[in-house]
């Protein structure tokens, strides 16, 4: 038990600390350290200080320990590791409580003083108790624990004492040491007994299938239209700044309202990043910062009765490397979850994913992870791990999700340093998966390639896929006043209604928030919007989008897009929190947000709105065969989609002039009422033809009466 004493210290610690690590540009630890998607390497957030070269092949010796037999401050870094060898371990460290010469760089860490009895003694001069101290304890590129750690030495006391695996508290990705030996004794006496078998904290029993109807629509699949929703950034219902899961569901009548049918949230399980939730460390938990199993049942409920759909993020890729059965993994060469990662006694050289070495060293070998050094890949070859998946799939699903978005397919499998990326063996892994899905009604599944969506999204693989390159057709048609090629070239795809459209979401390569790449100008804006919310079955809107949020103004790469939700024009919190929000606001939060929007029927949010409810009532423009009438550079583009009873005319005109365009492929003699950008009616010839006039920079929708 901590004493009551360093139970405050810490609660004003963690305040203190939290308006410190806000404020630091470049030398602190960030809010999120991990890159977990697939972007180009100069697109990769960047690490603490100079970490950005974590995941670097080779690791320089650590750098002597500087001379502290003078009576300058020091903090003591007591680290007690299972092996109880300390030679190669050594500190990142950064901050302003230590001398510039003190901090290190990722390759050549604050070396070991000395080892005293079983623990290893890191002695560090302080230049400013008062200052942020902050570290990180490190093999290689090995992380252990897996977490940035961040002290005022003047509050919490000189004499820190860290334990493999186990940080004494973790707020914000950021960790807190033991203050005291005797809870860090108590903590790495649980470490011993549990070494190798950490996994027995998790739940990996076999789950059998219970469905059970959602009340959702049995084809509601095929004319959904979903948000992205990244819950740490959506609503706080607890006043601590953090989004939460009662804070979404104090918001599903607005997404009810403006007519959203589907929520993709992203990752919700439970994590050891504690921001983007991608280093999974218990699949068959909720995110400990978002609420309990108790609040993901009721927005569950809640959702349902709204004729909502919930969709989860799933990661197969990789786990965290604080993950118990990776724990296990590198616990011993003979441990039986050993096989479940990709762990070798030698390094493999030649490899390069994305600019940086995939083969990660630590005390016990070299493992592989794509990503970064914090998210292992799981071995799919392993029998074991894809039933494993295929349990926890079934875990949420008996419990009523609706589907799942798989993160990072391309790369589940890889079959050497030239053969990482798209190789036909992730087929068959993903396949098994929407195979588990589809045993129950009423599901969907939709992943995630950035280069091989198309191959993914046939039916003898995961079924669906997102359209990256569609997104930014469309993008560049709008900038430019005519027709993209690659825009035109995807809408012609076979398989089209099953690569769902968007224009940008969490990740910076997809695309920075569409505000920012339209320069605000609402024209090109809606004209965007339109393109594929109509184009599309399934299109996906990452969440703030609908009202024109911006990207953060001091803040970079993935961070900048994942910014607080604008619900009001409040400087300080944006109406998300009551408290300082987790991250930095949108930059136009002024003047794009809820509030000042609604009612206002030229908004964005009220376009949006129109579009979605436009979809509602007429299914066909979702799932109608799909005729795509137009070429690369043309002015105008024009879909037609029809059902066996019903039949919508889609229209975009690029151009910054009004223009007329012959339209084929109508009923004889039909006429069609004017739905969106025009109220007028237009009469087919019996040859089922006719000419539309379109405003310029404009989309115009006429239904068949």
């Amino acid at each position: 038990m901590r004493t009551q004493n360093a139970t405050i210290t810490r609660l004003v610690l963690f305040l203190s600390l939290s308006l410190a690590i806000s404020a630091c540009n470049g030398n602190g630890p960030k809010q999120n350290t991990i890159s977990e998607q697939t972007p180009p390497a100069d697109q990769t957030p960047a690490q603490p200080d100079d970490t950005a070269g974590a995941d670097t092949e080779g690791t320089e010796d650590p750098k002597e320990t500087p001379d502290t037999e003078n009576n300058s401050p020091t903090v003591r870094i007591h680290y007690l590791n299972s092996n109880q060898a300390y030679d190669n371990w050594g500190l990142h460290l950064w901050g302003d409580a230590i001398a510039s010469s003190t901090a290190t760089n990722w390759t050549s860490p604050f070396a070991l003083t000395r080892a005293e009895n079983d623990y290893g003694l890191y002695e560090v001069p302080l230049a400013d108790p008062n200052g942020t101290f902050n570290f990180i304890m490190h093999f290689g590129d090995f992380k252990n624990p897996a977490y940035d750690f961040s002290i005022i030495p003047a509050q919490f006391g000189t004499d820190v004492w860290l334990v493999q695996d186990t940080p004494a508290d973790v707020t914000n990705g950021v960790a807190i040491p033991f203050d005291n030996e005797a809870d860090a004794r108590a903590a790495y006496e649980s470490l011993m007994a549990n070494i190798g078998n950490a996994s027995a904290a998790l739940d990996l029993t076999d789950i059998e299938i219970k469905d059970s109807d959602t009340g959702l629509a049995a084809d509601w699949v095929d004319t959904a239209h979903f948000a992205e929703i990244y819950i740490r950034g959506y609503q706080d219902s607890d006043g601590n700044g953090i989004g939460d899961i009662q804070g979404l569901i104090s918001r599903l009548d607005y997404l009810a309202e403006s007519g959203i049918n589907g929520i993709w949230l992203m990752p919700a399980m439970e994590s050891s990043d504690n921001d983007h939730g991608y280093a999974t460390s218990d699949y068959r938990a909720i995110e400990s910062d978002y609420g309990t199993m108790q609040d993901f049942q009721q927005l569950l409920d809640e959702a349902h009765a709204r004729n909502i759909a919930i969709v989860m993020d799933y990661v197969m890729n990789h786990s965290s490397n604080a993950n118990p059965l990776f724990q296990d993994a590198l616990s011993s060469p003979t441990n039986s979850k050993r096989d479940w990662y990709i762990i070798r006694d030698d390094k493999l050289e030649g490899w390069n994913t994305w600019g940086s070495d995939p083969w990660k060293s630590n005390a016990n070998g070299y493992y592989y992870a794509a990503f970064s050094s914090q998210m292992p890949d799981f071995n799919l070859r392993n029998p074991d791990v894809i039933r494993f998946h295929q349990n926890n799939l079934r875990f949420w699903l008996n419990m009523g999700v609706d589907g799942f978005r798989f993160d990072a397919v391309g790369v589940l499998v890889e079959n050497g340093k030239d053969a990482w990326e798209d190789q036909d063996d992730n087929h068959p892994v993903i396949n098994a998966m929407k195979t588990t899905i589809e045993a129950y009604q009423k599901r969907y599944i939709v992943c995630e390639s950035p280069t091989g969506y198309a191959a993914f999204a046939q039916q003898n693989s995961c079924g669906r896929a997102f359209n990256f390159s569609a997104g930014h057709g469309i993008l560049r048609s709008v900038k430019q006043g005519k027709l993209d090629a690659e825009f035109v070239e995807q809408l012609n795809a076979s398989n089209i209604d099953a690569m769902p459209l968007i224009l940008a979401n969490h990740d910076a390569f997809a695309g920075i928030r569409v505000w920012d790449q339209l320069n605000g100008n609402k024209t090109h804006y809606k004209l965007a919007a339109a393109s594929y919310l109509l184009a599309s079955r399934n299109p996906f809107t990452y969440y703030g989008e609908e009202i024109g949020l911006a990207g953060a103004a001091n803040l970079s790469g993935d961070w900048s897009i994942r910014t607080p939700m604008s619900w009001n024009n409040d400087p300080q919190n944006a109406g998300f929190s009551t408290a300082q929000p987790f991250r930095e606001l949108s930059a136009n939060v002024m003047t794009q947000n809820v509030e000042a929007q609604l009612g206002k029927t030229d908004s964005l949010l009220a376009y949006y709105r129109s579009i979605y409810d436009l979809r509602n009532a007429h299914p066909v423009i979702a799932n109608g065969n799909l005729n795509v009438q137009g070429q690369a550079n043309d002015n105008a583009l024009v879909l037609v989609r029809t059902s066996d009873d019903a039949q919508a005319v889609i229209l975009f005109n690029y151009s910054a002039q009004a223009t007329s365009k012959s339209v084929s492929g109508l009923t004889a003699s039909a006429n069609y009422s004017g739905a969106l950008g025009a109220s007028n009616n237009v009469s087919a010839n019996a040859s089922g033809t006719a000419t539309v006039t379109i405003p310029a920079q404009t989309a115009v929708v006429y239904i068949r009466q």
